[in-house]
């Protein structure tokens, strides 16, 4: 991004004395912006090179989902008593401004804290990040009116064969090998019988979707707080219990974040419907940034071991999620 593009970004608001931090570039260039009235988070939405998301629904107009975000965010914040970043409106009142070049800009409050990948995590924090979850989806299942409102993704069996097509094109490029690609579309047929058994018990509600270590902050009052809903989007509650199952390798700290979560929403909580979405997290990495792992040396053992422990598995129904 060049500063040319930042400064036509920064000057959509009323900010004086802006100092800019380059923070990642993903499915956003994001930056931390310091300001004489404050910190904020800047995101110029343009993907990295060879980062695809277009896949996850080619239905909904860009600016239209980016601007539903912002109302998942505010509508948190308003609802309930989680720490949520504040979406800022530009100096003509809207909320999501345009570059020149048709890149979309928005600015959201910065929240004071370290992310749980910088701090660690601890049992308490995994006891806090289920609760934290938790009253999140507590305060969208009773929403069912408002839900409605929002155009977002959708993480369910309609996305299962876009996925099938991005794994086949990785394998055809030679980034994933062939017999990799064959057990995770294998196992997209197990997670479609168990989304099915999961639409008889369970209703879609607004999820994350993305609860990695980074999108997860230790706020400087000892609160947690998640970040970055950019690919929040409708489906059930279990996709989120998959991300945060997926922040750590000990059962017990697994069992902590369980134990926060069944302690605001005191729901029946199944290894089996965890599984699907714990490998849905994973598949979605692949199938949107594999044309940038072929330049990265840790991904074809991380390819295996995905295969080995998460992929085989699922789609031989062998059970490998421990609560």
């Amino acid at each position: 991004m060049t500063s040319d593009k930042l400064s036509e970004a920064l000057s959509f608001y009323n900010l004086n004395q802006s100092e800019a931090e380059f923070i990642r570039h993903n499915e956003n260039i994001t930056y931390k912006i310091t300001d004489a009235g404050g910190r904020y988070v800047l995101r110029i939405h343009t993907p990295a090179e060879g980062f695809a998301s277009d896949f996850y629904n080619a239905d909904i107009d860009r600016v239209d989902l980016i601007r539903n975000e912002l109302k998942i965010i505010s509508d948190l914040k308003n609802g309930t008593d989680m720490t949520v970043q504040t979406p800022v409106r530009g100096t003509d009142g809207d909320l999501v401004q345009t570059l020149k070049g048709g890149a979309p800009v928005t600015l959201l409050g910065w929240i004071d804290g370290q992310t749980v990948e910088s701090a660690g995590l601890t049992p308490d924090i995994c006891w806090d990040s289920g609760v934290m979850m938790a009253k999140m989806h507590m305060f969208f299942s009773q929403k069912t009116a408002l839900e409605k409102r929002y155009l977002r993704y959708s993480y369910d069996q309609t996305i299962l064969p876009r996925i099938a097509e991005r794994i086949e094109n990785a394998a055809h490029d030679g980034v994933v090998k062939h017999e990799h690609a064959r057990t995770i579309i294998k196992s997209l047929g197990e997670m479609r019988r168990r989304f099915d058994e999961l639409d008889n018990i369970h209703e879609k509600h607004i999820v994350h979707s993305d609860l990695g270590k980074s999108n997860v902050i230790i706020g400087a009052d000892g609160n947690l707080a998640s970040i970055d809903f950019s690919l929040c989007g409708y489906s059930h509650f279990y996709m989120d219990i998959g991300s945060i199952y997926g922040l750590s390798h000990s059962d017990e700290r697994r069992r902590r974040m369980i134990g926060g979560y069944k302690s605001i929403n005191n729901c029946e909580i199944v290894p089996r419907y965890i599984e699907p979405y714990f490998a849905l997290g994973v598949v979605l990495f692949i199938a949107s940034q594999y044309e940038r792992a072929k330049n990265w040396d840790w991904f074809p053992g991380n390819m295996e071991r995905w295969r080995r422990d998460i992929f085989q598995p699922l789609a031989d129904k062998i059970d490998f999620v421990i609560i």
